[in-house]
């Protein structure tokens, strides 16, 4: 019996031991090009963008609701957030910055639906050139190619800094806090989620 048994265990082992290895070693933070680099490939497939539209993130889906579209929830998120974080409450025009921002979606509900002057950041190259294209000409949003954990603003500069996902894929999350509350100014909205 051991012996008609003893190939499957040897395989089952083997499975076993590449599925600790790919564990290991699949999500390892190597370095920002890296995590560029996999956001650029899931950019230019636009196999994302096809499937989940223009909001990589979560929805909203309200008690009691059946039947809600997820593309629709996603935006209803976005809108959920700026009330939950207060943002409703700042000007027309005030400076926003999103980090980690994609291809722009929250971005562009932040310009267009509260007239925010929005600038959304990301460590992608084909993430930027992905959000510049969908967004019509007159929205007030920008977009730059730049590290979270880098941010290359002056302090203050921001009434509220906004970044929905963003920090679970940053490999030093007090860096990350910290350069985000410097870019924002004293008693500015701070929305992460």
């Amino acid at each position: 019996m051991f012996e008609l048994l003893f190939p499957f265990f040897l395989i089952f082992l083997l499975f076993l031991v590449l599925a600790i290895i790919w564990r290991k070693n699949a999500r390892k933070y190597i370095s920002s090009g890296t995590v560029a680099s996999a956001y650029d490939a899931w950019t230019q497939d636009k196999l994302l963008e096809r499937l989940w539209g223009e909001h990589i993130h979560l929805g909203f889906y309200p008690l009691g609701q059946k039947n809600i579209d997820f593309r629709k929830a996603k935006v209803q998120f976005v809108h959920e957030l700026v009330k939950w974080s207060g943002l409703d409450k700042l000007p027309q025009g005030s400076r926003i910055l999103d980090v980690g921002c994609g291809i722009g979606g929250s971005s562009r509900i932040l310009a267009e639906y509260y007239g925010f002057n929005v600038t959304g950041i990301t460590i992608s190259p084909a993430q930027v050139q992905r959000a510049r294209e969908l967004t019509p000409d007159g929205l007030n949003c920008n977009f730059q190619v730049m590290d979270a954990l880098d941010l290359k603003f002056e302090d203050g500069s921001f009434d509220a800094v906004w970044s929905v996902e963003a920090g679970a894929h940053m490999n030093d999350k007090t860096r990350f806090a910290d350069e985000m509350l410097r870019t924002l100014r004293p008693g500015g909205f701070f929305r992460v989620g």
